[in-house]
């Protein structure tokens, strides 16, 4: 503590104290370290703090005090404002408001009677920005000496920047500075901040543990992550009455088999309630749909919301480990469930931050796809998928800076438009269509670095990355003009349908060869002028409205014969308990009867027979049967028709419409909730073997993994289509048999 006496006439200084006979004191009791950072509040607009101080002094003398800026000869200087008087015990305290600045604060204090007997605090304090990281391995990289094996580069303020980890160890503090970098990553996150708030300051505080799930943190019982490690480590950050300003997570890897209940699960956590908004008691057992978990704690015992803001970033980029059909599919066909499972949980996050209950939440921000995960093995493969790679600057580095940007864009600190595609022009001629932000021109890294473009090795190695039509890998995706091209073989039709960034967001499908020769430099950026990285990475799975084929209907049919084709899923069903299937053409009547829906084991069967009638059947994947041989009333007439066949084991219904008429509707008891064991394939317009062929003239066929009640098309796109031309159809990978005609 500093004591100046009433012999102290000259300006107070830190750091010693003046000789004086007993008379009048005042002392101000120095913080917890010097160099303590309070948050200014940005995530709500606001630019200052309050910041408490306190002191002893002689009883009896109104205490007045001010915040002395001590880099700027006291230009920042805050005004002298009354504390109150000194009782009996001898002490005070208080609280002011201190605006953010580059400069650093000392506390002074003065007796208001005896203006020349004042105070200064030995510890110097600062106002900028106090942000939390949450999250397992990802976030920990940036902080790991082990991790980091590229150099770091110089730290432009050597005083801006200081990060505090501790979450399974003692709390620490450290200034970044290029003598002290840590890491190369919190170099490089350090001069990202530095860049886009030169003269502020920031205190970022690591909330990372490898390997856990939210649900460990909160869980007392769990031994791999504890709430009263990461509590301390909050505590120690927030010593001297601070509070942090932001809380940022990406948090995927461990909680992401919740897929599309990840964001129901996890609510409660941030906001004490249920996303119905019903108040949730700790500890307790949070329920939600499929499962339920144990939490003792919730993050409202860390964050007064009156103060602090959560940044919702992510999911960021999973990359595949095995090579890939498409973005979701293995090279076999099978589901590939991780991937999977990382799309419900991007849609459920988005879903959670669209709640009327979800106030704590900033706007969400960018997903961070356009780094390096993993690194070459040395024996010719690829290693270490899930992790940003420590060994280029665009690994752990570069993920360190999109993490900067993804909270300082969410908090209003940068204001650059977000990127995301969402303007859309299909060609009405089918001859390609063009997506776009209003963010600014589309690049990529690679072609912002001037960097050649990869040959022509695999059909996805386009210019542009992480496109798909009608759920396969695009083949001819280009930017022209600042748009993004794209083209398909025979050309596109109506129904065709168009989609970015599913299951990972990464790309990637060809393993290790997409990441040896870095296809993420081909995912589409914008460069909105964000210091350190060529571009910002549009957002992945933009909206399917935007995205919504305007190419009209009915301009292009195909013919079915009578030997062909007919359409086979190469991948297997999967665990689905909803079905949809639409048929928009005119039916050929059979010499007998065909089929033109009947999965591999016939569960779901719609035959039409030589009277036009159609007969369907239906059992689950136990073999129940619930429709059995059903003929229909009515025949389908001559001519164009739209036939929709859906099945909702959930509602419990099996529905079949003719031109909008309801014309089958069969209830389902209890049943076994799948529609067929996950082993079955699709076949469209005969079996799987070519027998019983379905002949006539179409112009869409079409399946959905979801149900219509109406029958319209279910919300969202279809699992697959199949639209004209001959050409196109002939192109197919799911075609079998003669060509269309």
């Amino acid at each position: 503590m500093i004591h100046l006496s009433s012999l102290g006439l000259g300006p107070s200084r830190p750091n010693a104290a003046a000789v004086a006979p007993p008379g009048e004191t005042i002392l101000v009791t120095p913080m917890s370290r010097d160099r303590s950072l309070f948050d200014s509040g940005s995530a709500f607009g606001r630019t200052s703090a309050i910041v408490s101080a306190a002191g002893t002094g002689t009883e009896g003398f109104t205490v007045q005090f001010r915040a002395v800026s001590v880099d700027d000869g006291g230009l920042g200087n805050s005004p002298w404002t009354d504390v109150g008087v000194i009782g009996p015990e001898g002490t005070w305290s208080g609280s002011l408001t201190v605006e953010r600045s580059a400069s650093w604060y000392r506390i002074e204090a003065r007796l208001k009677e005896k203006p020349g007997i004042k105070a200064q605090s030995i510890t110097r304090f600062g106002v900028g920005h106090v942000i939390s990281i949450w999250g397992q391995s990802e976030v920990e990289r940036i902080v790991s000496t082990f991790y980091n094996s590229t150099p770091a580069p110089l730290v432009t303020d050597p005083d801006a920047v200081q990060i505090i980890t501790g979450a399974a160890s003692t709390p620490t503090r450290a200034f970044v500075t290029t003598q002290t970098p840590q890491t190369a990553a919190v170099a490089a996150l350090a001069n990202t901040l530095i860049a886009c708030r030169p003269g502020e300051k920031f205190a970022v505080i690591f909330h990372s543990v490898p390997g856990t799930d939210p649900r460990d943190l909160v869980d007392d019982s769990q031994t791999g992550r504890s709430w009263a490690m990461d509590k301390a480590l909050h505590d120690f950050a927030c010593a001297d009455g601070q509070s942090v300003g932001i809380a940022a997570m990406s948090w995927f890897a461990s909680p992401r088999s919740l897929a599309s209940n990840y964001g129901e699960a996890l609510f409660p956590l941030f906001s004490g309630k249920s996303l119905a908004g019903v108040p949730v008691q700790f500890p307790g057992t949070i329920n939600y749909p499929g499962g339920s978990y144990h939490a003792d704690h919730w993050f409202g015992e860390l964050y007064d919301y009156q103060n602090t803001r959560w940044v919702a970033y992510g999911p960021h980029r999973f990359d595949p480990s095995q090579t890939l059909k498409d973005a979701t599919h293995l090279s076999g066909g099978a589901a590939e469930a991780g991937l999977t499972a990382i799309q419900s949980c991007r849609n459920s996050w988005r879903a959670m931050l669209a709640s009327p209950h979800a106030t704590m939440f900033l706007p969400l921000g960018l997903e961070p796809t356009t780094y390096v995960n993993g690194f070459d093995d040395g024996a010719g493969g690829w290693t270490d998928f899930p992790h940003p790679a420590g060994n280029t600057p665009d690994g752990t580095s570069r993920w360190a800076r999109l993490t900067a940007h993804a909270i300082l864009r969410a908090a209003g600190l940068e204001t650059w438009p977000l990127p995301e595609f969402d303007q859309c022009q299909w060609q009405s001629d089918g001859s390609h269509v063009e997506v776009w932000s209003s963010s600014g021109p589309i690049t990529t890294t690679r072609i912002a670095r001037s960097e050649p473009a990869l040959p022509a090795t695999y059909p996805h190695w386009t210019e542009v990355a992480g496109f798909q039509i009608n759920g396969a890998p695009a083949t001819d995706a280009r930017i022209v003009a600042g748009r993004v091209r794209l083209t398909k073989p025979g050309g596109l039709v109506h129904g065709d349908t168009l989609t970015f960034g599913e299951g990972g967001a990464s790309g990637l499908l060809q393993v290790p060869q997409d990441q040896q020769n870095g296809l993420w430099e081909n995912l589409p950026i914008v460069n909105v002028g964000a210091p350190g990285v060529e571009g910002i990475p549009l957002r992945p799975m933009p909206s399917p409205a935007i995205l919504a084929n305007t190419i009209p209907a009915g301009a292009q049919s195909f013919t079915i014969g009578g030997t062909g084709p007919r359409f086979v899923d190469p991948a297997t069903v999967g665990s689905i308990s909803r079905l949809t299937v639409v048929y928009e053409g005119s039916f050929d009547t059979p010499a007998t009867s065909c089929q033109p829906f009947v999965p591999t084991g016939g569960n779901m069967t719609f035959t039409l027979l030589n009277t036009r009638k159609p007969r369907l059947y239906f059992k689950d994947s136990a073999n129940t049967v619930f429709v059995n041989s059903v003929s229909l009333a009515n025949a389908l007439p001559s001519g164009p028709v739209r036939v929709v066949m859906s099945v909702d084991l959930l509602a419990g219904f099996l529905r079949f419409w003719v031109n909008g008429t309801l014309e089958g509707n069969f209830g389902i008891g209890a049943n076994s909730g799948l529609i067929a064991t996950s082993s079955r394939q699709f076949s469209l317009m005969a079996t799987n073997t070519g027998t019983a062929q379905t002949s006539g003239v179409f112009t869409r066929l079409a399946i959905w993994k979801a149900a219509t009640a109406d029958g319209q098309d279910p919300a969202g796109p279809a699992y697959k289509t199949l639209t004209g031309p001959a050409a196109s159809i002939n192109l197919d990978s799911w075609k079998q048999g003669a060509n269309a005609t």
